[in-house]
């Protein structure tokens, strides 16, 4: 950094009652268009393969996957961290009633994206593809819900793409955002 250089940080928060009513605006419709592309690929056509699962089954399976959700984020997080898992917590928010993953190091924008991004893609919109090639409904239910269960971080991943990708930048570390460490010069 140069000597006339000066740090300056910029939060940038996602805030609670907007980010719900963006949520359901969000939630509503793409469940509905991805469930009616679903049944139009496959109405009166035999799915490639064909089983069933409890309930209980698929409520535990949905659980287990929202633990993975946060599971990635950490992993990616400490793949990136110059202090590895030291410097990533899981926990629960009690408040909000959902897991959280968090890392205290600071990393790149871009590194903080894919961290950010890739449960949803992995979890989320993977399998629902997989359920649009072979009709699986468990599938495509499960694939839906895990891409709404990302679309929190969907929507940081959107505000971090107009900052420099090679900027530093660090979890929040008590609020659902981040801070963005910008340098200008004097």
């Amino acid at each position: 950094m140069p000597m006339d250089a000066e740090m300056s940080n910029r939060e940038v928060i996602l805030d609670g009652p907007r980010l719900s009513l963006t949520l359901i605006a969000m939630i509503v419709p793409f469940y509905f268009l991805g469930d009616r592309l679903f049944h139009y690929i496959w109405e009166n056509r035999t799915p490639v393969f064909q089983f069933t699962l409890d309930w209980w089954f698929q409520a535990m399976v949905i659980l287990l996957a929202v633990i993975l959700h946060e599971l990635i984020h950490g992993i990616l997080f400490a793949i990136y961290s110059p202090n590895g898992f030291k410097s990533v917590t899981f926990g629960i928010n009690v408040k909000l009633g959902a897991f959280y993953c968090h890392c205290s190091d600071p990393l790149k924008v871009k590194q903080y994206r894919r961290a950010g991004i890739a449960p949803l893609v992995l979890l989320g919109i993977v399998p629902y593809v997989f359920a649009l090639f072979t009709g699986i409904t468990w599938i495509k239910t499960f694939g839906l819900l895990l891409t709404i269960g990302g679309f929190g971080d969907l929507l940081i991943y959107i505000k971090l793409l107009k900052f420099d990708s090679n900027l530093v930048i660090r979890d929040h570390p008590e609020k659902l955002g981040f801070i963005i460490e910008e340098t200008s010069s004097s």
